[in-house]
């Protein structure tokens, strides 16, 4: 009927992906609690599954600052569609992207504290899908991981947010989808508490200590044998107890639960660490049980604030098995200018929409990467506000709205013209780096010609655009010359910015 492709696998081989104390910001957990037992409790009428498939439409909104920096890139918009319809593959339950693809926020209020920009992002919905807002961080806090944002249905909130540095952690956006239909976490009611037999004791006691922030009532701790699981815990009766072991000290992953820690039968528990509504990190194999596949499938087929989403649509389901050959500009060659480049390619016939993107990075992961998305019938797209006489690299990579697991076309290569961008310092007439290659531990000399006193920052950024060096200076007018130490560094290749008032100059060195 239809299988999701294994291209984010290689993906997520290249990037080494470790992730540590990811947490679920979700905060209404008492709403969800109360939605899941009324639609457990509900005899549903003339609302039963109708399709063998049910395609859900979702609305990724790319957050970033305000001047386009530190957000997502869409390609990873499209791995992330990959892996969530990989987990949901087995329900018979698949996601598509609206029209357009991506939607765009330029705020670097939402990009970095989107929990303080509530009626914001509620605004900026699209209708008739599942909203997800991708942002550079959650409320500026390390491992928060993303949220749901009660009250279910159009007229409450209704959406979710995922914070781009857990793209590619299996159980971050599935997680997020599991609270949209109703999940709970299995360590309901241990939320931000994690247990510690000083806090807690060994057994636990009748009640999870509920954060009075969260929840208005105490939870009951579930038992192992199950006995209470319809009215304790996440009220899911095939996942055993968790009591949020994920964040004990003595947890290492996603091993197996090191410690024997009693319910308040005086049974030891044993939770299960490759839940996808748990917070155990890189476990391969995430999974839901079949009683959480149930919750969700009744939340989407049956419950009135899912109507929404449960459309009579199915998206175009043309696999794609070939990628674009890219055209012009042609490897290797230099541009007529930096103001507008203009790329093209041969198109691949299944495709609705094409991903471009350039970089002066070979792996596309600088911080200066430039990307759009284009409709498939204008196999081209321009870009206006490139670097000038620099070295750049391109790729396309093609998607359809539920094909995403998609590869990308060979790499090319180009230099642009000597010219002035609008974006380049226009103070600075010529500029040299020397040496270059140069060996590790040895200065960089930067020689400037500046035909006025500049005040800017210099930046020195590898080549998988992580801050290195950085330093605030003025530079007087004429030649001027900065040395940059390489002491610490790395060899490979760097990219030294100098920025001022929103303009800058670059240069790309290779340490030995």
């Amino acid at each position: 009927m239809f299988k999701t492709a294994v291209v984010f696998t290689s993906l997520l081989c290249v990037l080494s992906w470790s992730l540590t104390a990811q947490v679920c910001h979700t905060k209404d957990l008492s709403a969800i609690e109360t939605r899941l037992a009324q639609n457990q409790a509900t005899a549903y009428s003339g609302q039963a599954r109708t399709r063998a498939v049910q395609y859900v439409p979702v609305a990724m909104h790319a957050t970033r600052n305000d001047d386009g920096m530190d957000g997502i890139s869409e390609a990873q918009i499209l791995d992330m569609m990959c892996i969530l319809n990989d987990k949901y593959e087995d329900q018979e339950i698949q996601f598509y992207l609206t029209s357009p693809p991506i939607h765009y926020i330029f705020n670097s209020g939402i990009n970095n504290a989107p929990g303080q920009f509530i009626s914001q992002l509620r605004d900026a919905r699209v209708p008739d899908a599942i909203n997800v807002f991708v942002t550079n961080n959650i409320n500026n806090q390390v491992g928060a991981a993303g949220f749901y944002q009660s009250p279910a249905g159009w007229d409450g909130n209704d959406f979710i947010v995922i914070a781009r540095g857990f793209v590619y952690a299996q159980n971050v956006f599935p997680h997020e989808i599991g609270h949209f239909f109703s999940l709970l976490h299995p360590f309901h009611g241990w939320e931000n508490n994690p247990w510690d037999e000083n806090n807690w004791g060994n057994p636990v006691a009748a009640n999870a200590p509920s954060d009075p922030g969260i929840f208005p009532q105490p939870v009951p701790n579930e038992f192992q044998n199950g006995s209470n699981c319809t009215t304790a815990g996440d009220r899911i009766c095939d996942t055993p107890p968790d009591y949020l072991f994920a964040l004990h000290p003595n947890q290492n992953a996603c091993n197996n639960w090191p410690l024997s820690v009693r319910d308040p039968n005086n049974t030891i528990v044993n939770p299960q660490e490759n839940n996808v509504m748990s917070y155990f990190n890189n476990c391969g194999d995430y999974i839901f049980t079949q009683g959480q596949k149930t919750a969700i499938q009744n939340d989407l087929f049956n419950s009135p604030d899912r109507a929404y989403v449960r459309l009579n649509y199915t998206p175009d389901m043309t696999a794609i098995n070939s990628v674009p050959m890219l055209l012009s500009p042609e490897e290797g060659s230099t541009t007529n200018s930096s103001e507008n480049v203009s790329f093209s390619w041969f198109p691949v016939f299944e495709a609705q929409y094409y991903v471009i993107e350039v970089d002066l990075s070979p792996g596309f992961s600088s911080p200066f990467r430039k990307s759009t998305v284009v409709g498939a019938s204008t196999p081209s797209a321009n870009f206006t506000d490139l670097e000038a006489d620099t070295d750049y690299f391109w790729r396309v990579r093609p998607f359809t709205e539920y094909t995403t697991c998609t590869g990308y076309s060979d790499r090319g290569s180009f230099r642009t013209a000597t010219s002035v961008s609008v974006e380049e310092l226009t103070t600075i007439t010529a500029s040299s780096i020397s040496p270059n290659p140069v060996k590790a531990g040895t200065d960089l000399h930067w020689q400037l010609d500046l035909t006025a006193p500049l005040s800017g920052t210099l930046r020195v950024y590898n080549i998988n655009g992580q801050l290195s060096l950085e330093s605030n200076g003025m530079w007087s007018n004429g030649t001027q010359i900065k040395s940059i130490p390489t002491t610490g560094l790395m060899s490979g290749v760097y990219i030294i910015v100098l920025e001022s008032e929103n303009k800058r100059k670059m240069e790309r060195v290779v340490i030995e």
